[in-house]
């Protein structure tokens, strides 16, 4: 991303969360900030009937609409898990890379004991203050936390805040890991390892091989690479599901679950007749920390 500025495929990723909850029937992911959450040129779109018409029609949901699933399905997916972990005692909950999502105002009042952590570039941060401060009043238990990940670790980042080391944590990485080199994935794999308590657990998404993709999922995948290209965003990191798990797996982590696209559509997407499915290019891992 640029410096000096929020990113811009978080504005876009805030995009299609709001147009999923204001254009869709029975949405899988219901973001009621979403909207006020993105730019000024976003809302100009999504305010636009033409645009939202075709944002929304049968032959782009089949494509375009990859896309989308995959930004609401790893929110719904990440979310059901929290709300799992909170219920096994888990009162820490670290947004890596936490971009624009609106859980502080959605969702910290079902949770009053849950100290959440935002981790994230301060460009982002910063914009991000600014709107959810003009939205509501933020709550005691969040704490923002600046981190720039090409140039520092995230246990770095983290002792600097009131995150308690002994204490497992639930951390949600979504959307973040496509633009970095896969060495400096793993690298914030491996600080999380090595600072987090037993117990603690990992959701990320990340995105495969695109050679290995056929047909539109290919074409698609191209076509997303373009447009965050344009973004001065590029798409970094793939990893073969194998590989990203025997690397975990040597630092202490139980893969837990590994989601494909088609599992992922069958558990959200199954039968919806806006079309609206995930994307065959990302995939969603569960890790859980259980170090010998």
């Amino acid at each position: 991303m640029k410096e000096g500025q929020s990113s811009r495929t978080a504005e876009a990723a805030a995009a299609l969360r709001a147009n999923h909850f204001k254009n869709t029937i029975n949405p899988v992911f219901s973001d009621p900030y979403a909207f006020e959450m993105t730019s000024k040129g976003w809302k100009k779109l999504l305010s636009t009937p033409l645009i939202v018409k075709l944002m929304n029609s049968p032959i782009l949901n089949r494509t375009l609409g990859l896309l989308s699933g995959q930004v609401v399905g790893r929110s719904r997916y990440a979310e059901d898990l929290l709300n799992q972990a909170v219920q096994h005692n888990i009162e820490q909950y670290v947004l890596v890379g936490a971009g624009l999502d609106s859980f502080v105002l959605r969702k910290s009042q079902h949770y009053p004991t849950l100290k959440i952590f935002e981790v994230d570039h301060p460009d982002t941060q910063a914009a991000k203050q600014s709107k959810l401060k003009k939205l509501g009043e933020l709550p005691s238990t969040v704490e923002f936390v600046s981190i720039n990940f090409e140039k520092e670790s995230i246990s770095e980042a983290l002792a600097r805040s009131r995150y308690l080391r002994k204490t497992p944590a639930f951390f949600s990485w979504l959307g973040t890991t496509h633009y970095l080199k896969p060495d400096t994935t793993l690298q914030t794999l491996k600080s999380i390892a090595e600072f987090a308590a037993n117990g603690s657990e990992v959701v990320l998404d990340y995105s495969t091989d695109f050679q290995e993709l056929n047909g539109i999922e290919r074409l698609g995948s191209m076509g997303v690479a373009q447009f965050t290209h344009l973004l001065k965003e590029p798409l970094l990191g793939q990893f073969k599901p194998s590989d990203l798990h025997q690397a975990v797996e040597k630092m202490g982590f139980e893969v837990v679950e590994d989601l494909s696209g088609e599992a992922i559509t069958e558990r959200y997407f199954y039968n919806r007749a806006d079309n609206i499915r995930h994307t065959s290019a990302t995939r969603l891992l569960h890790l859980r920390l259980n170090k010998n």
